[in-house]
């Protein structure tokens, strides 16, 4: 299996959402996530990272939980932070396509 840094190395675009555990958005993020990871399971990857040490947060920048932020060939594409529906999600990785 191929670490969260191999797999944002990829041409395959990644959206990554860091999340801060047991937070209210959580569970719902949880459900969001693996629908548009079935959406796109063939174009583009999705990981969710919980941010259980805040280590994360210093080494990606992050502001505010939940980030998305959508990776391809290592690069970061674009940034959102706060609550997005499915539909923005789907249209982040569009842009990425």
């Amino acid at each position: 299996m191929k670490t969260f840094k191999e797999t944002i190395k990829e041409s395959k675009p990644t959206l990554a959402v860091f999340m801060h555990p047991g937070s209210q958005d959580a569970v719902e993020i949880k459900y969001l996530i693996q629908d548009v990871k079935n959406k796109f399971a063939e174009k583009a990857n999705t990981a969710r990272l919980d941010d259980t040490h805040g280590k994360l947060k210093v080494e990606y920048k992050l502001e505010e939980y939940p980030t998305y932020i959508l990776f391809k060939e290592g690069q970061e594409l674009m940034r959102e932070s706060g609550r997005k529906t499915e539909s923005q999600l789907e249209e982040m990785i569009e842009r990425a396509l």
